[in-house]
């Protein structure tokens, strides 16, 4: 902190420079507390016919299995392992999976990766499919000027 900015260290390395003035007449939000503890979340996509009830519970589970994934009576409902829907999009059902844990998500504690691939192989398991893009192209008809017919020279 000095006269005129505050330079804070993210956890991933970057320095912001906030004014100090904002301290002054705007609303801080201090996201580190004194607890380590920390949501994240994770999202891939499902195709359309995928049972999701399944698949949600699937996924908890998937969660309650990684040893860093805060779970259990000890947690209030809010801190369990959750996943849910999303948004419905072009090829598939996006799926929202949100987790607690100690600390930061990176180096040792690379939780989400683990869990991805875990998710991964147990959507495997199942015969849960994750779409592609695709395209289904029609055409009408020829009169926008191109034929069937060819030419010979």
């Amino acid at each position: 902190m000095n006269m005129r900015s505050t330079v804070l260290e993210t956890f991933d390395g970057k320095d912001i420079v906030v004014p100090n003035e904002k301290f002054i007449n705007a609303n801080v939000i201090n996201w580190t507390h004194k607890d380590d503890k920390q949501r994240y979340s994770l999202n891939f996509q499902v195709a359309y016919h995928t049972d999701l009830d399944q698949l949600f519970e699937i996924v908890r589970e998937v969660c309650k299995s990684h040893p860093k994934v805060l779970h259990g009576p000890d947690y209030d409902f809010e801190e369990q392992p959750d996943a849910e829907i999303q948004s419905f999009d072009d090829f598939g059902i996006t799926i929202l999976v949100e987790f607690w844990m100690r600390g930061i998500d990176d180096g040792k504690n690379r939780v989400g990766e683990d869990l991805l691939h875990m998710i991964w192989n147990a959507m495997r398991e199942h015969g849960i499919e994750i779409p592609f893009p695709q395209r289904e192209v029609r055409i009408l008809n020829d009169e926008i000027g191109f034929s069937s017919k060819t030419s010979k020279p």
